[in-house]
């Protein structure tokens, strides 16, 4: 393919439709990727360049728009989770981003687009079901009762859920928990000094997106995250946090698929004692705060003044 046609800003809907059918339904999408590496001197020190985010971002935006057109391969599945976990290896996340998608930083946004396209391919069904639904919405396709293997099956046979929870994990708190271990702990907050920050907006709530799907009717995946004592993690995912837009709603629904017909994970949830309450400012100015009840141990909302 002539170079020149992967130009950024090129939105034509020919162009975008052939590169997904090359790469995507004719497989050829890691020759492509490949093929782009190197080819103008336009990389970027983690090995992406302009090119990669054009094409990644153009894939993302043909998954999106229209998941009933297309047809989704394992092996293309496999590559775009190769693709992310190179680039979670290899950028820099001591450098909290400022912008959603696209950055303008080529490694970033394959980054980005890589788990975009991972959010939809993991709620991506064959054009054989009837129970597919668009991802964006919120509203999840039923996991495939067919015969044919589905790609998020392959991804979660190749370690997706355990890696992205790896992620999640080395991201400092969100910034609704942030803001109230700084009013307690002041500076001196030695786990926030190494954990990582986000290198563009929406990061974390694509991670927590794309596990929420991973879980949808899943008991393994349910079970997987609780035998790797992460729920907690996933539960400190259900606040508003600045510069991760809807991912509150996200955290929601991943915790409501987690816990959905497991009875494990619900008397682990059950179980879990409250340790002191959060005054978010939704709260706060309302002239409320939270307070623990000493006799249920349930928080309970009562006038601050």
């Amino acid at each position: 393919m002539d170079s020149a046609l992967l130009i950024v800003g090129h939105k034509e809907e020919w162009l975008e439709w052939l590169l997904f059918k090359i790469c995507v339904e004719e497989e050829k999408f890691e020759a492509l990727f490949a093929a782009l590496d190197s080819t103008d001197g336009g990389e970027s020190g983690d090995g992406f360049s302009a090119k990669h985010a054009f094409l990644m971002g153009t894939l993302s935006k043909c998954l999106t728009e229209r998941p009933e057109e297309v047809s989704i391969s394992n092996s293309f599945a496999l590559h775009v989770f190769n693709i992310l976990k190179h680039a979670a290896e290899t950028l820099d996340f001591t450098c909290r981003g400022s912008s959603a998608l696209p950055t303008g930083c080529p490694g970033i946004d394959v980054l980005g687009y890589s788990l975009v396209l991972l959010k939809d391919i993991c709620a991506w069904e064959p054009s054989s079901s009837e129970t597919e639904a668009p991802v964006d919405s919120l509203l999840q396709a039923e996991p495939s009762s067919s015969g044919t293997e589905a790609p998020v099956d392959s991804l979660l046979q190749a370690g997706l859920v355990k890696r992205l929870l790896k992620y999640l994990g080395e991201l400092e708190p969100p910034s609704t928990i942030r803001k109230v271990m700084a009013k307690e702990q002041g500076d001196q907050q030695p786990a926030l000094a190494t954990a990582k920050v986000c290198p563009y907006n929406g990061y974390r709530r694509d991670l927590v997106a794309v596990i929420a799907n991973c879980l949808h009717g899943r008991k393994q995946v349910q079970d997987e995250v609780r035998q790797l004592n992460v729920i907690m993690l996933l539960l400190q995912q259900c606040v508003i946090d600045e510069g991760n837009a809807y991912l509150r709603e996200w955290g929601l629904l991943a915790v409501r698929y987690l816990l959905e017909e497991n009875e494990e994970n619900q008397k682990e949830v059950s179980e879990l004692q409250m340790q002191e309450p959060i005054l978010t400012p939704e709260v706060a100015e309302l002239g409320l705060r939270v307070e623990i009840d000493k006799k249920t141990g349930h928080p309970k909302l009562v006038n601050s003044s």
